[in-house]
């Protein structure tokens, strides 16, 4: 909302890093958590000198649910500020006309307002995860997503049919995803997702 309804020094500047991850595939942004949390991250450094214990977590969940927000975070700002952009001011000066307090703006004006925005955007991040297959690569080495069992399954044992049948599964799963974030948000998200 902030990006959309102010204009600043420095704010095409700030639009572009946050919309930045968008040109890393996906073995980037793992490589990236690797450097920040990784065994010799600087997150492991700066926690060694300040609690005496090198804190590793780029190999775990944790790790990777990074790797997808850093991922995600651009998809999410841009889908969000373009539907900021068309709401009308005039509906939040009304209700705070009425005496509504600045959560019940948020609350009962804004959220609905983004509603199909942000469900079309929770749907872009999830298919976008789902099909992430270069950070799950960099970063799930002791993890078992689906992305990589499919690959496992197919390079290394020639596995066809298991590949196969794990590939559709996924394929049916975000279609079902994909078809429920429609149903949720109306009309507005078959052109966004």
């Amino acid at each position: 909302m902030f990006l959309s309804r102010n204009k600043f020094p420095g704010r095409g500047l700030l639009t572009a890093m946050l919309t930045f991850p968008l040109a890393f595939p996906g073995v980037v942004v793992g490589f990236m958590v690797i450097l920040l949390a990784g065994r010799q991250g600087l997150i492991g450094q700066i926690s060694q000198k300040l609690f005496d214990e090198n804190l590793v977590f780029a190999y775990s969940m944790a790790g990777l649910f990074l790797g997808y927000l850093y991922f995600s975070i651009p998809r999410v700002i841009l889908t969000v500020m373009a539907a900021a952009e068309k709401l009308d001011p005039k509906l939040e000066e009304a209700a705070r006309s009425l005496g509504a307090s600045p959560w019940r703006v948020i609350v009962d004006v804004l959220v609905p307002g983004l509603k199909p925005a942000l469900i079309s955007a929770g749907a872009i991040c999830f298919a976008t995860s789902m099909g992430a297959f270069g950070t799950a690569f960099t970063l799930a080495t002791r993890i078992n997503v689906l992305p990589i069992t499919i690959y496992t399954e197919f390079t290394n044992y020639a596995n066809f049919a298991t590949a196969a049948s794990l590939s559709i599964a996924l394929g049916v799963l975000t279609w079902l995803v994909l078809n429920l974030a429609r149903t949720f948000a109306g009309s507005t998200v078959a052109a966004a997702a």
